[in-house]
């Protein structure tokens, strides 16, 4: 199939991480895939820069960026368009009706459609499929009464292998490591104040390294001085590729308010780094506690403490990474997500009537 993604982004975030991975895994399978955004902030994170198209619309306003995207979709015979982002779901919704192709949406945040006529057309009537990646989701769209349920496909984010050497491991220490914005939302006041209520034997032994860079900074670096754990808590700011930090510690902890599915959590489970989680957005559809990774029922600085506790004496901590590292190739591999993409593009491929051969187009 050809198709066009649409993203009005400008800025490469984890919605755009999504694209380059599907991109790259459909690509690998035979399809012809374009994507339209509306400057070149995406061109190094793409497997075919070629393929990108700048002129896209920059909002579902945009009327010249769309009559472009109409041109571009005619002169190219695109197939479906897949809009990455909520702004521009009516649109791009219309633009494949007028041209008779079809549109699948991808959603990666928990959001019930509210707005009269946009979001009623942009979810409820336009779409031929929406991807979205956990079950919440999907759950929480369903309650919208002018979304059809059966159009809703739940696909996992697929985990790309990355390279994890180049950073050695402190056998003298025990790693905790935490990636993401520095931030309140990712909850690493949290894991520090935590570290210092651990037993004295217990903290010694503490290496925490966070990865990141945010608004947060100046603040935790401030809290690591007041309770003496300054040569204890290493920020490392932002680094090309976590995983290697990851891979080498001995437990990785988010303590996160709000996710999707994260993927660092995702990254770390892969390189059978155990795992310590809190049970938000996804994460409760695949982690089991004590067998595949830990769960995090608290964020409170002595309750996260006290599992950390039982976590760094627990003897199944290794069998416990390896669980994890199990579950996510068996569930988020990229292979598993290909198969499923290629699935609902089979069902919205549009048939001799016009319509998608969707059972619910029938």
């Amino acid at each position: 199939m050809r198709l066009l993604f649409v993203s009005s982004a400008e800025h490469f975030g984890g919605t755009e991480r999504w694209a380059s991975m599907a991109i790259a895994e459909l690509e690998r399978r035979g399809h012809q895939i374009w994507m339209a955004c509306p400057d070149t902030a995406h061109a190094g994170n793409f497997s075919h820069p070629d393929r990108l198209w700048h002129n896209g619309p920059k909002s579902m306003w945009d009327k010249s960026g769309m009559d472009r995207m109409a041109a571009f979709c005619r002169q190219y015979q695109i197939d479906c368009i897949v809009p990455l982002s909520q702004n521009m779901y009516f649109a791009c919704g219309r633009l494949a009706r007028k041209l008779d192709i079809a549109l699948v949406l991808r959603l990666g945040i928990v959001r019930l459609p509210w707005r009269p006529v946009v979001d009623w057309y942009g979810y409820g009537i336009y779409p031929d499929a929406i991807i979205v990646n956990t079950q919440r989701i999907r759950q929480v769209l369903s309650w919208a009464p002018f979304v059809k349920p059966e159009r809703i496909h739940v696909i996992y984010n697929g985990i790309v292998e990355r390279p994890v050497t180049g950073v050695a491991s402190r056998p003298d220490k025990f790693t905790i490591t935490s990636v993401g914005t520095l931030s309140w939302r990712k909850g690493m006041e949290h894991l520090i104040k935590a570290v210092a209520l651990l037993p004295d034997d217990l903290r010694e032994k503490v290496h925490l390294k966070l990865i990141g860079q945010g608004p947060a900074r100046e603040k935790l670096t401030g809290l690591a001085t007041k309770l003496d754990l300054a040569n204890q808590v290493e920020f490392t700011g932002h680094v090309d590729n976590p995983t290697a930090h990851i891979a080498a510690s001995d437990l990785f902890v988010l303590l996160s308010a709000q996710e999707g599915i994260s993927n660092a959590l995702l990254e770390a489970m892969n390189c059978a780094v155990p795992a310590y989680a809190t049970l938000v957005g996804g994460h409760g559809e695949f982690i089991e506690h004590g067998i595949n990774a830990y769960a995090a029922h608290s964020r409170s600085p002595s309750r996260v403490a006290s599992d950390l506790a039982g976590i760094m004496s627990d003897k199944n901590i290794a069998a416990v990474g390896v669980a994890g590292r199990d579950t996510v190739r068996d569930r988020f591999s990229m292979t598993a997500m290909g198969d499923r993409l290629e699935d609902v593009l089979k069902l919205t491929k549009k048939g001799p009537t016009g319509k998608p051969a969707g059972p619910d187009h029938q």
